[in-house]
């Protein structure tokens, strides 16, 4: 396509970017142009999966998308609690998705799955609805009581099944918490203030590597003010599937 540099097939994972395009690409997929927050082009390598594609695009893609709207794009997952969200911040496998399962197991509605999207409100952070599904390893999944063998692959390849959370928020809610997964012994909630806060955000936001090419001075800030907003805790848990229900517990009582 047009739009889609053809030179580009081969040199990683950003392309480019700028604070008005970003071209990423995918060696298992191909290219995607996301441009001004409203128009996304795919430029798809010969025989590249479906499934991988709308994973990118349903990921990666959108965040950018999102972050071009002028929004703060977290690595992250949420789920609805006592009238406000909770957000799970984390590296990939960190158990963003597990402990937000847990949280669901509990009657408590999700967001959005591996990137919440929030708007920095005036009256405060709020947190937009995403695609509802979970994606979780097969243990997690029968720990929670589901068939693994029933459900569809999250991404060719993958080990982890979508599940399809059966309540979803549909509207915004204003965010309480982020709580920053770490290993540990035993369940336990630190709070985070100040420059560790701001490092938290920072770190966990879903387009970082792209930011690092444009706006990171401005992206800074957002993480400044997100963090100045939002109480940030680190929260401490086993990664022992029998613990997840104490774990969300412990979840209920800090965000209450």
């Amino acid at each position: 396509m047009a739009d889609t540099p053809r030179g580009a097939h081969a040199r990683g994972n950003v392309l480019r970017a700028s604070p008005r395009e970003a071209c990423l690409y995918w060696a298992d997929a191909g290219a995607i142009l996301v441009r001004d927050g409203c128009k996304i082009t795919v430029d798809a390598l010969p025989g590249a999966d479906s499934r991988a594609i709308r994973a990118y695009l349903l990921g990666p893609a959108l965040a950018v998308a999102l972050h071009q709207r002028g929004l703060m794009v977290l690595h992250a997952s949420a789920v609805a609690l006592d009238g406000g969200a909770v957000a799970f911040l984390g590296a990939s496998g960190a158990g963003k998705s597990t402990t937000a399962a847990a949280l669901h197991a509990r009657g408590h509605p999700v967001i959005a799955d591996d990137a919440v999207a929030i708007e920095l409100a005036a009256a405060g952070p709020v947190t937009l609805p995403g695609a509802p599904p979970l994606r979780l390893l097969p243990d997690a999944l029968t720990a929670l009581g589901a068939a693994p063998a029933d459900l569809p692959a999250a991404h060719p390849g993958d080990a982890k099944r979508t599940w399809a959370a059966g309540a979803h928020v549909a509207g915004p809610l204003p965010l309480r918490r982020c709580y920053v997964l770490a290993d540990a012994d035993r369940p336990a909630i630190e709070p985070l203030a100040g420059h560790p806060a701001v490092f938290a955000i920072l770190q966990h936001s879903y387009v970082g590597p792209a930011i690092r090419l444009f706006a990171s001075a401005d992206h800074l800030a957002r993480c400044a003010r997100l963090a100045g907003a939002v109480p940030v805790r680190r929260l401490a848990r086993p990664r022992a599937l029998d613990r997840l229900a104490a774990l969300a517990a412990l979840v209920e009582v800090d965000a209450a």
